[in-house]
């Protein structure tokens, strides 16, 4: 199950650029984070636009948008496999994210970037299983 979000959560410390003549605004995450604005925040910041370049190209500013496949909740993770091995994943899980982190994968309350996913997918083989770690939930998310 896959799940895109409508519009993207921007941090509130994440400089927004308002350059609609930038020739890479469209692809620009800093651009597509100031044209999905809301009135969450009185104040936000912005990139100065005596700071524009002239030509456009060689901004100093500029930050590709490109999303990436997060996974969510960790709660049916070990579910499928031998109860021995689900409890050294745990343990490893544990160490390596701490307790706190952990709970919030397990819980759904932060996501598991690509990277956190190849971890977890090589604990898996590392015990010899050979079936592909399932989330509660997947979806693609810009990386701020």
């Amino acid at each position: 199950m896959k799940e895109e979000s409508d519009s993207p959560s921007v941090p509130y410390n994440f400089s927004r650029c308002f350059n609609d003549q930038c020739p890479q605004a469209l692809k620009c995450l800093r651009y597509i984070a100031a044209q999905n604005e809301t009135a969450d925040y009185l104040y936000i910041s912005i990139v100065n636009p005596a700071r524009y370049p002239a030509d456009g190209n060689q901004c100093e500013c500029f930050k590709t948008a490109v999303k990436v496949h997060v996974a969510w909740g960790l709660k049916q993770l070990l579910n499928r496999i031998p109860y021995e091995d689900a409890v050294s994943i745990r343990i490893q899980l544990v160490g390596h994210y701490g307790k706190t982190g952990y709970y919030r994968f397990y819980r759904g309350e932060r996501g598991l970037m690509p990277k956190d996913q190849a971890y977890i997918r090589q604990l898996f083989r590392n015990k010899g299983i050979k079936e592909e770690p399932t989330y509660q939930r997947y979806t693609e998310e810009y990386i701020w």
